[in-house]
């Protein structure tokens, strides 16, 4: 028998299994990163890419000897130039590695930004990476302390995660001292009994909590609890003490603990327990993470900036945007876009380039009243946000201004440069979306500079039909083909009962290389018309049955995806047998991707499409009709279609104008369709009333901004997907 003491207090350590057997069970470093740190691993991958325009952005772990990959962002693909290769010179390095990466022939030449993790002793305990444009040249000062602060929030999750591994270890075998590691650690570490006693209390907690361990030991643990936490702490020690179940133990958990002099403090507690005899005992390994809450703060407010302007960033604009017009504000958009700029970038340099765009930033600030809203969109593109008006001759006025402005000479690097802009105006409408916002702001954007540049043109519902018909866009979409600037984005779709992720649908979004991300209003239109439609097409369902199968394999086994198609597909491409495919190829069930239909499709008496959709059905595939309700089709046509599922429109779900009638309207749908054995999808859920009234009705499924808007797959896995059990208790 072996036991070990911590603080005075004797720890019995039999256990029925043998000791190789209970280090078995323990997971080592790796694995509890994997488990208890995805979220905030994914955050700061995906987050590095948009602060950085970075091409891919890794994390590593130093597992024994070697580089373990554990989580990334991005979708460009390393033949070369990866940490994994660099370790040697990692373990010397106290600053920024910058290495050449191979990313294939056809891909830009990329540079490596590495950053060593190390822990508080200075050992090498992993890497963050940043792989970007090589002709950018290193990264600067700013750049590199926003490494460096993420570098140290990861450290701070290994040490804390390293330091659980150590003491649950020194539980299990006999030849590792519990009361060393308990007095040398910095953490607290407290013992406790079944009825809240504490029995040990090492050094650690005497400088977190500021009680002496005389003080301490002996006492309820309702010392070091916030009145409001203590019954809830106590049901659930009393759950646990009966062998009640229990989520807590050996998972790392954040809330508020209380100090000797009143105040409060944020710390992160690991809860472990094990039999002394046959009592009951308790370990918390708990920590100060004051400052680490500081950083990710730091991290969140960085997340919505633009480093080069102080602008607010792309995400702060969409967060921005979406706020306004789901209150029912109006708003006009002004897309701001440099003529002559790459000019400047390819003859002076990109330094140059800076500090004009810096300039050009410092201008809009002077000529937009402090009440509207300014971002950098990317490149040399901004957007100026009036809010609480929809006036396009304001919006034509203000654009006229910042041209002038921006047109006055700028002094840069010892030269003076003289450029233009081009202002793209939309205002916003009932059931406006920010996409749809900011996509029509670009179509005005592109006729502006096709017409000229250096003016303004307000935004007019024939645009998107003229640029469609005379094909001025077809160039740039064949390129982004070509450069694998297309990207699918995923909105979560949830089981209404009980909130349960069953699904995602993907939509499709161009990551423009100057302009960002551009709205699907802006080309979809033009792509679903061209010949490259069928391509395209093809790309989504192979990357979507990916996709699915990697979240199936990990987070979600019984999610399923579902993809647009374009009509041309069903008219021009073997998409039967290309579905077929992409099953094979990626090891999905083919219950795992739904195909959804819009009612032009199903309208069309075509027999060749009704035989393509009858053998997709065959195959096991899902069929959803999109956009139920707003059109000619009806339940009665379904019969004839193997559809399994609808989707009723948003404009029976949300908005100001949904009426009793569109609620019996949805009843009465729903009823049909479960006469016809098709599940029911209700789209454009925002609220947690509309949830319940969509549940209550007898809907199945749920999608909509409540939950999340599309997001990349990369930042889908981090979405707290958990907190979302909470609607189902709504109304």
């Amino acid at each position: 028998m072996s036991s070990a003491r911590v603080s005075g207090v004797r720890v019995d350590q039999r256990v029925s299994e043998t000791m190789e057997d209970k280090l078995a069970t323990i997971p080592g470093l790796f694995e509890r990163l994997a488990a208890s740190s995805r979220g905030l691993l994914s955050r700061s991958t995906t987050f590095g890419r948009r602060v950085f325009q970075a091409s891919r952005v890794e994390v590593y772990v130093l597992e024994g000897e070697q580089l373990q990959l554990i989580e990334s962002a991005g979708r460009a693909r390393l033949k070369g130039g990866s940490a994994t290769e660099l370790l040697p010179e990692l373990r010397g390095e106290r600053g920024v590695l910058f290495r050449p990466a191979d990313a294939g022939e056809r891909a830009r030449p990329l540079l490596g930004a590495h950053v060593p993790i190390r822990l508080f002793d200075g050992s090498l305990a992993g890497c963050y990476s940043v792989f970007y444009s090589a002709r950018r040249g290193r990264l600067g000062a700013v750049e590199r302390r926003t490494m460096r602060e993420i570098v140290a929030f990861l450290a701070q999750q290994i040490e804390a995660v390293r330091r659980i591994e150590l003491v649950q270890r020194s539980t299990a075998r006999a030849d590792v001292s519990f009361e060393g590691i308990a007095q040398s650690s910095p953490d607290a570490i407290v013992a406790a009994d079944a009825h809240n006693i504490i029995l040990a209390w090492n050094v650690g907690a005497e400088r977190l909590f500021g009680y002496t361990a005389e003080e301490a030991v002996g006492r309820s643990l309702d010392l070091i609890i916030p009145p409001a936490m203590r019954q809830g702490h106590r049901a659930g020690m009393k759950r646990v003490a009966d062998d009640g179940p229990t989520r807590l133990i050996g998972r790392a958990i954040d809330l508020q603990a209380l100090r000797k002099d009143g105040s409060s403090v944020p710390v992160e507690l690991s809860l472990s327990q094990w039999m002394e005899g046959s009592q009951r005992r308790f370990g918390a390994i708990m920590r100060d993470i004051s400052e680490r809450q500081r950083l990710e703060e730091n991290l969140r407010v960085a997340a919505m900036l633009d480093h080069l302007t102080g602008l607010s960033n792309r995400a702060c604009l969409d967060h921005r945007l979406e706020q306004v017009l789901r209150s029912g504000r109006r708003a006009t958009a002004l897309l701001v876009d440099l003529d002559g700029f790459k000019d400047v970038n390819d003859t002076l340099g990109h330094q140059a380039g800076d500090l004009v765009l810096a300039e050009v930033a410092r201008r809009l600030r002077s000529n937009v009243h402090a009440a509207h809203f300014i971002a950098r969109l990317g490149g040399d593109e901004f957007v100026v946000l009036l809010e609480d008006t929809a006036n396009p001759l304001e919006g034509d006025w203000l654009g006229e201004t910042l041209i002038n402005a921006i047109e006055e000479t700028i002094p840069a690097d010892g030269n003076l440069v003289s450029i233009s802009a081009s202002v793209g105006i939309a205002c916003s409408y009932d059931g406006c979306t920010a996409e749809t916002l900011l996509g029509d702001a670009d179509l005005a954007l592109y006729k502006a500079k096709r017409d000229g540049r250096g003016r303004t043109q307000l935004f007019t519902p024939d645009l998107r039909h003229r640029l469609v018909e005379k094909g001025l866009a077809r160039t740039e979409l064949t390129t982004a083909w070509a450069q694998d600037q297309f990207e699918l984005y995923y909105q979560p779709q949830l089981f209404l009962e009980d909130a349960r992720v069953c699904g995602a649908e993907a939509l499709l979004r161009w990551n423009h290389p100057s302009r960002g991300v551009i709205s699907p209003a802006a080309f979809l239109p033009l792509l679903e018309t061209d010949t490259l439609a069928v391509s395209v097409g093809d790309w989504i369902i192979g990357e979507a049955c990916r996709q699915a199968a990697e979240w199936r394999r990990t987070a979600f086994p019984d999610i399923r995806v579902a993809v647009n198609l374009f009509a041309l597909q069903f008219k021009s491409g073997d998409i039967v047998g290309e579905v077929a495919r992409a099953l094979e190829r990626n090891g999905l069930s083919p219950d795992g991707l739904e195909i959804e239909i819009t009612e032009n499709t199903i309208l069309q008496t075509d027999e060749r499409i009704l035989r393509q959709l009858k053998r997709l059905r065959d195959l096991g595939v899902g069929l959803a009709f999109d956009d139920f309700g707003t059109g000619y089709a009806s339940l009665s046509m379904l019969r004839h279609y193997p559809v399994t599922k609808i989707k009723i429109d948003r404009s029976f779900v949300s908005g100001r104008d949904v009426s009793d009638k569109d609620q019996a309207i949805t009843r009465a749908l729903v009823q049909m369709a479960e006469g016809l054995g098709i599940t029911v999808t209700a789209e454009g859920i925002e609220t947690p009333a509309q949830h319940a009234l969509m549940r209550d009705q007898g809907c199945h499924v749920g999608q909509g901004y409540l939950y999340s808007r599309p997001v990349p797959a990369a930042m889908f896995q981090a979405l707290p997907l958990e907190a979302m059990s909470g609607w189902r208790v709504a109304g």
